[in-house]
């Protein structure tokens, strides 16, 4: 699979049926905090568990009940207070944070857990930055050990057993953090899973129902593969890894195009027609620049690359000028 034409199949349909997907409040926020990462911005310790905060919420639930609550929750959280819920009690989570929720329809099945659990992040984030300074160098130093890669933070903070795993992550909301806190990283949820194991690029061992929308159940290295695959186009494309990531959720959710597997598989069908003829084409260029008559077919050639490029549903083009002797 070409990575790079799989990228345009994808920029192709949402373009189609989703014009202003890029416009999305939440993927330019992705993008934001990433750059503003890359620019040296440091997270305090509140914005580190407001971070940490909405990642938990986005568990096991359709993030768009959380939506509808996000102004309330500085409130209800003492204005993300890292110490101020680390203080907290598992009675109090029970008696006074799940109902909260649950009034505004915003909960889960896991919610209680997931609120008590974080309880226990909360308090070893807390503990860290009285000793180190800050919460936000438990993560910048994770990074420090893993090379600077984020998936392998990712499987630190959310694998079972590990040292530095925080109490209330698993792997994809491990990621969601990193995601929140401006690391530039794919999160491995059901859409991504499903998403890259539809498109051919990952092979998952467990996939018993492949029928609909329902994802892989993945093993850690299975995520990683994911997390890899994911990275792998946006490299290709030249975008962020978030921005991509954010791209295929949107082919998959609900409030995206919500597309079931075997339309997934189709626009990975599509990206491999769209390489063939573009390998043809260019094949069939090449043979015509081989010719004696070079010169006089280069007029032609040229417009023959402007009609098929400007004839395009979308604004990425077959043959880009920066990938001129690349990849055509």
């Amino acid at each position: 699979m070409n990575k790079h034409t799989l990228w345009n199949t994808i920029g192709a349909r949402l373009d189609t049926y989703l014009p202003k997907w890029k416009e999305d409040p939440e993927l330019i926020a992705v993008v934001a905090a990433i750059e503003e990462r890359e620019a040296g911005r440091a997270w305090n310790d509140d914005e580190v568990f407001e971070g940490l905060l909405k990642a938990v919420l986005s568990g096991n639930t359709d993030w768009t009940k959380i939506k509808r609550v996000l102004p309330e929750l500085p409130d209800l959280f003492c204005g993300f207070s890292l110490e101020s819920y680390a203080a907290l009690s598992s009675t109090e989570i029970r008696n006074r944070f799940v109902p909260w929720f649950k009034e505004r329809k915003a909960g889960s099945k896991t919610l209680k857990t997931g609120l008590t659990n974080l309880i226990d992040a909360a308090k070893k984030l807390a503990e860290h930055s009285r000793i180190h300074g800050t919460a936000e160098s438990y993560f910048t130093s994770l990074m420090h050990r893993s090379n600077d890669d984020p998936k392998q933070v990712v499987l630190k903070l959310g694998r079972p057993g590990s040292e530095y795993k925080l109490p209330s992550l698993g792997v994809p909301l491990a990621a969601q953090v990193l995601k929140n806190l401006g690391f530039d990283v794919a999160k491995p949820d059901r859409h991504i899973l499903r998403a890259v194991g539809s498109f051919g690029l990952v092979h998952f061992d467990c996939w018993p129902d492949r029928n609909k929308k329902n994802p892989p159940d993945p093993r850690n290295s299975e995520s990683l593969k994911a997390m890899t695959a994911v990275e792998d186009i946006a490299v290709s494309a030249g975008k962020y890894v978030g921005f991509v990531d954010s791209a295929i959720w949107l082919l998959c959710s609900r409030s995206g195009l919500s597309l079931t597997n075997d339309e997934l598989v189709k626009i990975a069908r599509e990206a491999e027609t769209a390489r063939d003829r573009a390998d043809g084409l260019a094949a069939l260029i090449q043979s015509w620049t081989e010719g004696h008559d070079a010169d006089e077919q280069r007029e032609t050639i040229e417009y023959l690359i402007h009609a098929l490029d400007e004839d395009r549903l979308s604004d990425r083009k077959l043959f880009p000028k920066r990938l001129k002797g690349k990849s055509w």
